[in-house]
């Protein structure tokens, strides 16, 4: 029976294995309790895998191998069982996913469209070369003459994610369907400002006399320097900053009288917006949840079926139809890393018996 792993170490295998089951990696903690020792003493007894050692497989590869083991043995405690750990939904047709372009409007009124594949000179409208775009980067270039301030808007689609540093140094990785509006250059003159409608993850390089601002819209977010992630996407009713490191400054920059509501964050704090009361709160968080996009990680916990739909429409450029409302409510949890929009679809399937079908790009869940 342990033939496939008698030349691995046990205690090896089995740290990996409790390191990968969390109690909600893939099932929620409101929904069941599961012991690990026993959990993992049941899952050998049970598991029917091809006999490969262990030893011929790559050590990253193991902890994706316990990531389904996971998913096992949290249906073994629910009592529901599995077929296999991996199988396939009865899917009539295949997703058809378009591949949109980013969008770089330039200060000149001028579009260029970005090929990820490819590299390019970005120019003012006096013909400088201001920036260099190469992959899915762009660098833009420090300038130490005084030059007339222009604008450039990246526009990143659903399905990509880009990043981007700013003439002072300072990195942003823009999430998909997301638009950035930035100065090409700063000036000493004035405060470091830019405009996001979506998300983006910063690193700010440190300015004490220049502040670095960004501009949601109902939200002013003020740093010196620092690290920090902003979701502020149109159709959310909640506007999130969660920090990382340094200190930044949250401010209402839609009040009247200039009577602004303020609120300062410390590392490892979330403070969100809500547009409907028109105040701040804040809480403790995991940032590494909030951050996990940036290295093209999905993870969610305890989040609410109707929050994770629209995260998947945004990652994979995918319409997802529910027609289970009561589905929406409910809380799921889950990591996923390299997995396409069908894999997850399957995993969620088997795992919480969400059933589905797939028409074009649409993905209807019954």
């Amino acid at each position: 029976m342990y033939d496939y792993i008698q030349d691995y170490p046990l205690e090896e295998v089995k740290e990996y294995f409790l390191d990968s089951m969390e109690v909600d990696y893939l099932l929620s903690k409101k929904y069941v309790n599961v012991d690990k020792e026993s959990a993992f003493k049941d899952f050998l007894n049970q598991i029917s895998l091809q006999p490969v050692p262990l030893r011929k497989l790559k050590r990253r590869a193991i902890p994706a191998f316990w990531k389904y083991a996971a998913i096992f043995v949290g249906i073994v405690g629910l009592g529901l069982g599995l077929n296999s750990l991996l199988g396939s939904n009865d899917i009539q047709e295949n997703l058809t996913i378009a591949n949109e372009e980013v969008n770089l409007n330039l200060g000149n009124g001028k579009r260029e469209i970005i090929k990820e594949t490819g590299s390019t000179n970005i120019l003012d409208s006096e013909g400088n070369i201001v920036a260099v775009q190469t992959g899915d980067k762009i660098k833009y270039i420090p300038l130490n003459k005084s030059v007339e301030i222009q604008y450039n808007e990246l526009s990143v689609p659903f399905g990509k994610k880009f990043e981007l540093e700013l003439s002072d140094g300072t990195i942003v990785y823009i999430n998909s369907g997301s638009v950035l509006r930035y100065p090409t250059s700063f000036t000493a003159a004035n405060h470091r400002q830019v405009s996001l409608k979506g998300e983006a993850f910063f690193k700010v390089t440190k300015d004490t006399e220049h502040p670095f601002i960004v501009n949601t819209g109902a939200v002013n977010v003020r740093v010196l320097g620092t690290e920090f992630n902003v979701s502020a996407y149109s159709e959310d009713i909640e506007t999130s900053t969660v920090l990382v490191s340094g200190s930044v400054q949250l401010y209402d920059s839609t009040s009247v009288n200039k009577k602004q509501t303020n609120l300062q964050l410390v590392p490892g704090e979330r403070g969100t917006w809500s547009r409907e009361r028109k105040d701040f709160k804040s809480d403790k968080v995991d940032t590494s949840i909030y951050t996990a996009w940036v290295q093209g990680k999905l993870v969610f916990r305890d989040m609410p079926f109707k929050i994770i739909r629209k995260q998947l429409e945004r990652r994979y450029n995918v319409t997802i139809v529910n027609s289970n409302k009561a589905l929406d409510n409910n809380t799921f949890s889950g990591n996923f890393e390299e997995e396409s929009i069908e894999e997850i679809l399957e995993i969620l399937d088997r795992t919480y018996g969400i059933e589905y079908s797939v028409k074009d790009n649409q993905i209807i869940i019954n």
